[in-house]
C-alpha cells in the first residue's frame, strides 16, 4: 500500500501485473501497452456541459490524449443503453467518426430504415448515410463540404443575437449542425426549411422568416416586440 501511495504521489504507473484506472486527465504523461478507452458516447465524450467550439474542442484534445497512451494495442467501446435491457438511446461520440467501421451492420441499416421509412443518400458521392450528423446535413462525414462559409457566419452570428435576447443558450436557437445543414442546402422556403433535421415546427414558426431572409442575402426582420419597443 505504501509503494502503492508513493507511485500515486509521483503519477507513476505500477510496474507490476495489474489493471489501472485513470480519468483522461489523470492520464496525461503516461503510457501503457494496453489502453482501453470506454464509454465514448455523446454527452459523455464531449461531455454534455461542452456548448461553445472551443470546449467541444478541448473535449476532443481530452481524447487525443487517451488514444495516444496505448504502446500498442487500444481498445475503443460504447454502450447504446446505461445498463442492460436499458433504453438504446445512446449513440457513439462524434470523434469516433472516421476511426469506427463507417459500413453499419446490415442489421443496424435495416433497424434505420425502419426508423426514417426511407434510404438517405449523400447529395455529394450517392452513397447511403445512416449516421444521424450525416443525414442530418445530407453527405458523408469525409464528403466535402459545399456551403457557403458567409452564410454560415451570418447565421451564427444572428443565432447568437437571438439567443442573447431570448436569454438561452444558443444551441436552443439552433445547433451547429443544423445551421450548417441550412448552409449547406440554402433553402429558399418554408417547404425546404422544413425538411431540414431540426427545424421542427415551432421553430420553423419562430424563426423561418429569418432563417430564410438570411439564406437570400437579405436582412431578417426585427420581431414584433422589439419593433413595438423601438416606436415607443
Amino acid at each position: 500500500m505504501e509503494e502503492l501511495e508513493a507511485r500515486v504521489a509521483t503519477e507513476h504507473a505500477p510496474e507490476m501485473e495489474g489493471v489501472t484506472l485513470a480519468s483522461l486527465h489523470a492520464a496525461k504523461g503516461l503510457e501503457w501497452d494496453a489502453v482501453f478507452l470506454v464509454g465514448l458516447t455523446e454527452g459523455t465524450l464531449p461531455i454534455v456541459y461542452a456548448e461553445t467550439d472551443e470546449q467541444v474542442e478541448e473535449e476532443r484534445r481530452l481524447f487525443y490524449v487517451g488514444v495516444t497512451r496505448a504502446r500498442e494495442y487500444l481498445s475503443m467501446s460504447w454502450a447504446l443503453a446505461r445498463s442492460p435491457g436499458g433504453r438504446k438511446g445512446r449513440r457513439p461520440s462524434r470523434f469516433l467518426d472516421g476511426l469506427r467501421p463507417a459500413s453499419p451492420s446490415l442489421a443496424s441499416g435495416r433497424r434505420d430504415r425502419a426508423r426514417t421509412g426511407k434510404v438517405v443518400r449523400c447529395r455529394i458521392c450517392g452513397n447511403t448515410v445512416t449516421d444521424a450528423a450525416e443525414r442530418k446535413v445530407g453527405r458523408c462525414a469525409d464528403c466535402p463540404a459545399d456551403y457557403d462559409e458567409a452564410l454560415l457566419e451570418r447565421l451564427k452570428e444572428w443565432r447568437r443575437s437571438t439567443a442573447q435576447r431570448q436569454g438561452v443558450p444558443a444551441y436552443v436557437v439552433f445547433t451547429d449542425a443544423t445551421l450548417q445543414a441550412v448552409a449547406e442546402l440554402e433553402p429558399t422556403g418554408v417547404s425546404e426549411l422544413s425538411r431540414i433535421s431540426g427545424v421542427g415546427a415551432v421553430k420553423l414558426e419562430r424563426y423561418g422568416e429569418a432563417v430564410l431572409a438570411l439564406c437570400a442575402g437579405e436582412e431578417p426582420p426585427v420581431p414584433e416586440e422589439e419593433g413595438e419597443r423601438d416606436g415607443g
